[in-house]
């Protein structure tokens, strides 16, 4: 394969936003990959943007599989059905990057993913990442470093402020966007603790709607006990305004200590770019232990990992330590599970959960 990785942009409601934050932006851009084009059912808007930005307009995906000259696909459509669009971009021969939510559709991702690993395709998103993010591989070695036991307790949360009107698009439907601001947002800290805690056996959720035009909630609260007895939760709302937005910040108990992650800087934007990853621990004496160290913006959970994609796409071959598809996946099944909870007022049980790797916290 050549040295630079051509690649189109398709569905730009949300794939220009990250065409510009990302492609365009020198600190954050891999120098391997060159977008060419761009493409959105909404003509005007792929035209315009491809004005804008010097780049060609493609009318269909279908235009763009037929083109050679592309290696790889951003794809930023909705989640209902991406399984199968990433199924007809891996099956002409073209990689992806794409973004959470993966899928609704536990099945049909998990299937798409194996297909993928047999073609030799890569499917890259940005949560769960490839690769841990540099704060989750902090948290990971403090744990062993520290020995810090089991973890016993969680609560994960981000917000930002929305002031959202009804558009007709998947936002506005409950079962294409279940809990809203946990499917679109808290959808982070799903996958990154089942990264550090495992499996996940029971959820539950409570929710309101404090100021949306939208008919689905803009806050809510989701509740989750693990397999190995962690219990913990996630919050995310639309209507808060702090002076970080989206902080994505944790807290996690462990049997001898605690590792907390804090958003302590914003971007021009109002957007956490800075997050403080510190650790109060006991040592074997009694003796209180205090760690902490700064993640910039680029590293931190969450973030399209564009170098490893690079990495990725020229050796065809997953990378060391990748996360495999059953991870990926656990993630969709929390989700379907949420939106059960969320129809029946009721907690449910995760009845047959991915298998996952052996996460090094358990």
């Amino acid at each position: 394969m050549k040295d630079k990785i051509k690649m189109v942009f398709v569905g730009l409601r949300f794939g220009l936003e990250v065409l510009r934050r990302d492609y365009l932006n020198p600190t954050v851009a891999e120098p391997g990959l060159e977008v060419i084009g761009v493409c959105d059912l909404d003509v005007k808007k792929a035209q315009a943007a491809g004005k804008e930005l010097n780049l060609k307009v493609y009318t269909s995906l279908e235009d763009v599989l037929n083109d050679s000259s592309v290696d790889a696909v951003g794809l930023f459509t909705g989640p209902a059905g991406r399984a199968g669009l990433i199924r007809r971009i891996i099956r002409a021969g073209k990689h992806v990057m794409t973004t959470k939510p993966f899928e609704v559709n536990a099945e049909a991702a998990l299937d798409v993913l194996k297909e993928a690993k047999e073609l030799k395709k890569v499917v890259h998103l940005n949560s769960p990442g490839p690769l841990p993010a540099s704060e989750t591989e902090q948290i990971l070695q403090w744990t062993h470093e520290y020995d810090l036991g089991r973890p016993v307790s969680f609560y994960w949360e981000t917000y930002a402020s929305y002031f959202q009107k009804a558009d007709g698009l998947w936002y506005d439907d409950s079962e294409k966007c279940p809990v809203a601001p946990i499917f679109r947002l808290g959808i982070y800290g799903i996958n990154q603790i089942i990264r550090l805690c495992g499996s996940i056996d029971e959820v539950g959720v409570v929710y309101s709607r404090i100021r949306t035009g939208r008919p689905t909630p803009d806050n809510a609260l989701l509740s989750l006990k693990f397999k190995n007895g962690v219990v913990g939760s996630i919050h995310a709302s639309f209507c808060v305004n702090n002076g970080i937005l989206y902080p994505d910040e944790l807290i996690l108990h462990y049997e001898r200590g605690t590792i907390r992650v804090t958003a302590v800087e914003s971007d021009a934007n109002g957007e956490m770019s800075v997050k403080q990853v510190s650790l109060q621990a006991v040592d074997a004496e009694g003796k209180m232990i205090t760690r902490e160290v700064r993640f910039d913006l680029k590293v931190l959970t969450g973030k399209y990992q564009w170098g490893n994609f690079y990495k990725a796409v020229k050796s065809e071959l997953p990378l060391h330590g990748e996360i495999i598809p059953e991870q990926i996946v656990a993630g969709i099944q929390v989700i379907n599970a949420m939106a059960e909870a969320e129809k029946t007022g009721r907690n449910v049980k995760i009845m047959e959960p991915a298998s996952l790797q052996e996460v090094p916290c358990k």
